[in-house]
C-alpha cells in the first residue's frame, strides 16, 4: 500500500508541474492571453494627481491620453482651460504586466481632471494704457471703447477706429488707427465699427484740405493684446468706458498773493511756464498778475488724452516786428520812437494742435494780407552807459529825493563831518567848480550823453573847470556852505537838464 501511495503522489506532482509548464508556454507564446504583456515592450505606470490609472508601453501614450482628456474638457467649455494637475509616468521592473489602452486611459484621466481644480479662461482683449489696463470680451468692444474715448473731441464722429491683427505669436498684438470716414482703408482691417462704418472709398486728393480735424490720436501709448482670462477679470464695456474717460483728479485753483510771479507759481506746481499759460489763456508772459487773481494750476485729465490736429481758417490783426535804428553816439539807455507803425489785417490758415481741448501748438500754413501792416521804428543807443557810485564813504541819509517841507527836494543828502572826502561818482569833465548861489561851494561834472552830477555845500574844492576826473577821484571836502542846515553833502543827478532821482543811477 505504501508504494502505491508514494507512486500516486509522485504522479500528481508530475501532473501539476506539467500543467504549470504548459501555462507558462501559453503565456510566452500568446502575449494576449489574460491581457498580460511581455516586459520587453516597456511597462510604465501612469499616476495622475496621486491616483494610479494603469500602465502603458510608452510614456508618449500617457501624454497623448492627457491631451485627449484636456481636449474633451475644453470642448465642453468652449474656452481655454487651466487645470491644476500632477502627471507622473515612470518605468516599473516587471516581467509581465497588464496595460490599458489609450482611449480608456484618456477616459480615466478625464474623470480625474474633472474633479481637479479647473479654471476656465475665456479669450479676451486687454487694453494697456501705459500700465493702466482694462479687459474686454471682444474686438468690437475695444473699438467702441476707443471711439468713446475720442468722441468728446470728435463730436461729429468724423473718424472711426480700425484694429489690425499682428502676426507671429499665439497671443496676437493688435494695432489701432483712427481713419477719417471716406478715406481709403489699407492693410485689410480686422474690425470697423458698424455704427460708424464705411467699406472705404478713395481719398479725395484733388482738392486742398478743408477746415476741420486733420488727424486724431492718443497722447499715451496704447497696447491691445489678445489673451485668456477668467470671466471675473473681464470688464463690461460701460465699466471700461467709465474707467478710461473719467478725470483722474479735481482741478486746483491758486490765488495770487504778494510777491508771486507766473514762473514762481509754475515751479511750485512742477509745471513749465508754457504749461501754466496753456491752462490760463487769459494771462500772458508779458502781462502782469495781481493779488487775488485766480489761476488754474492743475487740469483734470482722463487716462487717455486725445490729441487733435485741426486746420483752422480765421482773420486776425497782426503786427510786424519792431525795427531798430542804432545811434552810436547815445547810451544804450537811450531810445526814441521814430515811427509808431500800424497794425495790419490778414486771413490765416493754420494747423493747430490740441490736447484734451487745450491748444499746445500752432503752425501757420498760409496767409492772405487784407490790410498791410507797417513796423514800429525805434532809435536806440549803442554806448554802454557809465556806472555811478556813492560819492562819500559812510555818512547817513537825512533827506531823499522827492517832496520835502512843502516843495520838492531834487537830490539826496548824507550827513557827514565837515572835511569828509567827496569823490567823483563817475568819470567825466568838470564843467563847474566854485561858489554856486544857495549850493555854496559846488562842483558839477559832465559824464557825456546829457548826464551830469552835482556836489554841493562843500568846504573845499580840489578840481578846476575843464579837469577830467576818473570815478572815485577825490574832488573836494564836504562842508556846510550856502543854504545848509548843517554839515552834509547834497548830491544830484541831472539828465538832459532835468534833475532825477540819484538812486536810479547809483550802484
Amino acid at each position: 500500500m505504501r508504494s502505491i501511495t508514494k507512486y500516486s503522489r509522485k504522479l500528481k506532482l508530475t501532473y501539476v508541474k506539467s500543467a504549470l509548464a504548459v501555462c507558462g508556454l501559453m503565456v510566452i507564446g500568446f502575449p494576449w492571453f489574460g491581457g498580460i504583456s511581455r516586459a520587453d515592450e516597456g511597462y510604465y505606470a501612469v499616476v495622475l494627481n496621486g491616483e494610479r490609472l494603469g500602465a502603458v508601453s510608452n510614456p508618449d501614450d500617457a501624454e497623448d491620453a492627457y491631451l485627449e482628456a484636456r481636449l474633451m474638457i475644453e470642448n465642453e467649455n468652449d474656452a481655454s482651460v487651466y487645470i491644476d494637475y500632477d502627471l507622473q509616468v515612470y518605468e516599473e521592473d516587471k516581467l509581465y504586466g497588464k496595460k490599458i489602452s489609450q482611449d480608456k486611459l484618456a477616459d480615466k484621466m478625464y474623470d480625474v481632471l474633472k474633479e481637479a481644480s479647473v479654471e476656465v479662461k475665456e479669450k479676451a482683449y486687454m487694453v494697456n494704457i501705459e500700465g493702466f489696463m482694462v479687459t474686454l470680451s471682444s474686438k468690437e468692444e475695444v473699438v467702441e471703447l476707443l471711439n468713446a474715448a475720442k468722441s468728446k473731441y470728435d463730436q461729429n464722429n468724423e473718424f472711426t477706429t480700425i484694429l489690425t491683427d499682428g502676426t507671429g505669436s499665439r497671443f496676437s498684438y493688435i494695432s489701432y488707427e483712427f481713419v477719417k470716414l471716406g478715406t481709403e482703408v489699407k492693410n485689410n482691417p480686422v474690425v470697423l465699427a458698424s455704427e460708424y462704418g464705411t467699406e472705404g472709398g478713395s481719398a479725395d486728393t484733388g482738392t486742398a484740405a478743408q477746415d476741420g480735424i486733420l488727424d486724431i490720436d492718443f497722447a499715451e501709448d496704447v497696447e491691445i493684446i489678445e489673451t485668456y482670462v477668467s470671466a471675473s477679470q473681464i470688464n463690461t464695456l460701460d465699466e471700461a468706458v467709465e474707467l478710461v474717460t473719467k478725470e483722474k483728479e479735481e482741478s486746483k485753483i491758486y490765488e495770487v498773493v504778494q510777491g508771486d510771479t507766473l514762473s514762481g507759481i509754475a515751479a511750485q506746481y512742477d509745471l513749465t511756464l508754457d504749461e501754466l499759460l496753456a491752462m490760463n489763456p487769459d494771462f500772458s508772459e508779458e502781462g502782469y498778475i495781481q493779488i487775488g487773481d485766480r489761476l488754474n494750476v492743475t487740469v483734470p485729465e482722463p487716462e487717455l488724452s486725445v490729441v487733435l490736429d485741426k486746420q483752422e481758417t480765421y482773420e486776425e490783426a497782426y503786427s510786424l516786428p519792431v525795427e531798430y535804428v542804432y545811434n552810436d553816439s547815445q547810451y544804450t539807455t537811450y531810445s526814441n520812437v521814430i515811427s509808431e507803425g500800424s497794425q495790419g489785417y490778414r486771413e490765416v490758415v493754420a494747423d493747430v494742435t490740441y490736447v484734451n481741448g487745450v491748444e499746445t501748438g500752432r503752425e501757420l500754413l498760409s496767409e492772405t494780407i487784407i490790410v498791410e501792416a507797417s513796423p514800429k521804428i525805434v532809435e536806440v543807443g549803442t554806448i554802454t552807459p557809465p556806472t555811478f557810485i556813492k560819492p562819500i564813504s559812510g555818512g547817513y541819509l537825512t533827506s531823499g529825493y522827492g517832496p520835502r517841507w512843502g516843495s520838492v527836494h531834487r537830490g539826496v543828502d548824507w550827513s557827514c563831518s565837515t572835511g569828509t572826502s567827496v569823490m567823483a561818482s563817475s568819470g567825466g569833465t568838470v564843467v563847474q567848480a566854485g561858489w554856486y548861489g544857495s549850493y555854496g561851494y559846488c562842483i558839477t561834472i559832465s559824464h557825456g550823453n546829457g548826464i551830469q552830477t552835482r556836489y554841493a555845500h562843500l568846504s573845499k574844492i580840489l578840481v578846476s573847470y575843464g579837469d577830467y576826473v576818473k570815478q572815485g577821484d577825490v574832488i573836494g571836502r564836504s562842508g556846510n556852505t550856502g543854504n545848509s542846515t548843517g554839515p552834509h553833502l547834497h548830491f544830484e543827478v541831472i539828465v538832459n537838464g532835468t534833475r532825477v532821482n540819484p538812486f536810479t543811477y547809483l550802484n
